[in-house]
């Protein structure tokens, strides 16, 4: 529809001087905030559009439900944060920097929004509540596993690690580790504390701590 003017008319509950992809990234945010805080079961489409400062129609405008919305966060989150940072880690050579790289990328993505890593971390438990998730968060949790895995069989063929290393356990280690990691960049520690604690992290791994 158009007005008297022949100007498009704003969409119902659309903030005035936005566009549509404005408004959809507005409810994306909000909806990460909220999940992050309360949980899939009690986050509601209701308080998601309050949050996001726009109609309840418009949060259904983009997304049909909330199971839509929330797998939609997460693959933003596995584009935004995982993939990216391994890009960037798999160019270094050496595993504890590869190890670094791949939280440094996920840090300076928290430095700029930090309800990435906050959702990122908040997700699994999600997962653990809602058995529907379970396949969501293994994927994104094997996305990672495959990347240290590869990583510390390289290490293994180049002779920068051990050749008897256990290569499933020290797996785990790093992505229990790897997670944690992101529970304090989303919850408890500030960009400019994290800095430093991923070269502490990297200097473990070089044995050079000690």
């Amino acid at each position: 529809m158009t007005d008297l003017a022949g100007e498009p008319r704003r969409g119902r509950g659309r903030p005035a001087g936005s566009d549509g992809a404005n408004t959809r990234d507005r409810i994306l945010r909000a909806a990460r905030e909220l999940f992050s805080e309360v949980g899939y079961d009690r986050a509601t489409f209701t308080d998601i559009a309050a949050r996001a400062d726009v109609t309840r129609t418009n949060v259904n405008h983009y997304f049909r439900g909330k199971d839509e919305l929330y797998r939609t966060l997460f693959e933003a989150d596995k584009g935004s944060v995982l993939t990216a940072g391994i890009a960037e880690a798999e160019a270094k050579a050496d595993l504890a920097e590869r190890m670094a790289t791949f939280l440094r990328t996920a840090m300076q993505v928290d430095s700029e929004d930090r309800t990435y890593v906050r959702f990122l971390a908040a997700s699994l438990f999600d997962a653990l509540r809602n058995p529907e998730f379970g396949g969501w968060a293994e994927g994104q949790l094997n996305y990672v596993r495959s990347f240290i895995r590869s990583s510390l069989e390289a290490a293994v063929a180049d002779a920068t690690i051990r050749q008897d290393v256990d290569i499933t356990a020290v797996t785990e280690m790093l992505v229990a580790v790897i997670w944690g990691m992101s529970m304090y960049a989303g919850f408890v520690g500030t960009h400019d504390q994290l800095e430093p604690m991923v070269e502490q992290f990297a200097g473990l791994l070089h044995g050079t701590l000690w």
